[in-house]
Order: structure tokens, then sequence, then C-alpha cells
């Protein structure tokens, strides 16, 4: 399987933002302190924020009280808006057409696989889009 760990990060790292903007009242959190609350590294922090970001899933501040905020409620964010936002572009199953075996019907045989592979990635990502980061805290 070809997805990282960064999803999940990113989805706890929402949930970070949102338990203390709701419940300390802080506004924005800097990535430093989402690093060090968290226990993952700066820079992992920065990249998954700026993917986040560009998926108005975060907003952010500079200077001094800036930071990172949950561009909306948590209750309308889903899991598949974080798996998007994170893992864009990247397959769940890596597909080869090119064998060298000599098999008759090889070729639908490979995409048949490949064709039930993107189901199941599809079922995948459906199933992702009906779960709200708010259904993981409540």
């Amino acid at each position: 399987m070809s997805y990282s760990g960064a999803t999940f990060q990113g989805i706890s790292i929402l949930v970070f933002i949102h338990f203390k903007s709701e419940e300390e009242k802080y506004d924005f959190l800097s990535a430093k302190v989402i690093s060090e609350m968290l226990n993952i590294p700066t820079p992992t922090v920065v990249k998954i924020l700026g993917k986040l970001k560009k998926a108005d899933l975060i907003v952010t501040k500079e200077g001094a009280r800036g930071g990172n905020h949950l561009a909306r409620p948590i209750a309308e964010i889903t899991l598949y808006d974080v798996f998007h936002a994170v893992e864009q572009g990247t397959e769940l199953f890596r597909t080869y057409r090119t064998f060298n075996m000599d098999f008759d019907n090889l070729d639908n045989m490979v995409e048949k696989g490949i064709s039930s592979l993107k189901k199941a990635e599809k079922a995948m990502e459906e199933e992702l889009a009906n779960v709200r980061i708010s259904d993981l805290i409540q």
C-alpha cells in the first residue's frame, strides 16, 4: 500500500486545534506547539499544515499571535477531506501493466485486477466521506 501515516497525523492535528480552540480559547496555534504536544516532528507538522491550508481546512496568521486555526467547524470536515488534502494524487494500490509472461488473456486478467482494486479504493473513499471528524470525538 502506498498511503503514508500523514492522514492520521492530519486528523490528529485538526482535533488538537479544535480542542485547544474550543475548550481553552486559543485563537491560533503554532506548528511548534502542535509538534510538541502531538510528538510529531516539526517539519512533518509544517508539511501537513501546508497541505491542510491548501485544502482550505485551516487558516493561518503570521506574527507573534499567529499560527493555525480551523477554517470551518470540525463537524463540517470529513475524514475524506483530510485524506484528500494529505494524500492527493497518491494511489492506494500501485499497479503495473508490463509483465514478461506469456499467458492467454494476461491483459484481460490485469485489467480486471486493476478495476477491482480501483473499486476497493473508491469504496474506501466513500466511507471516509461519510465520517466527520466530530464523529471521532463524540
